[in-house]
């Protein structure tokens, strides 16, 4: 009995697995970079900071006072989830509510959506203050790749 149910458990894992599209070590294995403009002094983020950026509750970098300007990959980017959940520590639906109640409430806005990587890289080129996230095997194109801590 015991044995079944551990092969019933197996299987599904396994299906699981199957539909969502990748092994659960896959993410981590793709993972994303964090870019920032090349005249930006950081080498490294504190991922603290990194989220209050990108849910807009810091809006100057530290060391220079510079305006943050952070991008967001398209929403149906996998890399995005993947910045969701390990950087805002929250998932993709709580995100949207966040938003929607920054919105309402007349505090904040989110961040500009690139339409793609290319987007993302050539936003941060063109912005001193900006801060974007791109996969991990993606051309950085001239930007600055900084550390997350």
């Amino acid at each position: 009995m015991a044995s079944s149910r551990i092969v019933w458990c197996a299987l599904v894992l396994c299906m699981s697995w199957v539909a969502f599209g990748s092994s659960p070590t896959s993410a981590r294995e793709d993972g994303f970079k964090v870019i920032v403009h090349p005249t930006n002094a950081i080498n490294v983020v504190d991922r603290g900071f990194l989220r209050a950026a990108f849910l807009k509750t810091a809006i100057r970098w530290g060391h220079d006072k510079r305006s943050l300007r952070p991008i967001d990959l398209p929403k149906e980017h996998p890399v995005r989830d993947q910045f969701t959940n390990d950087i805002l520590a929250k998932t993709p639906a709580q995100i949207r509510t966040y938003w929607i109640q920054r919105i309402f409430s007349g505090t904040a806005v989110p961040p500009p959506e690139a339409e793609s990587i290319s987007a993302a890289v050539a936003y941060v080129l063109a912005n001193p203050g900006a801060v974007a996230y791109i996969p991990a095997t993606a051309d950085a194109g001239g930007t600055k790749v900084v550390r997350v801590d």
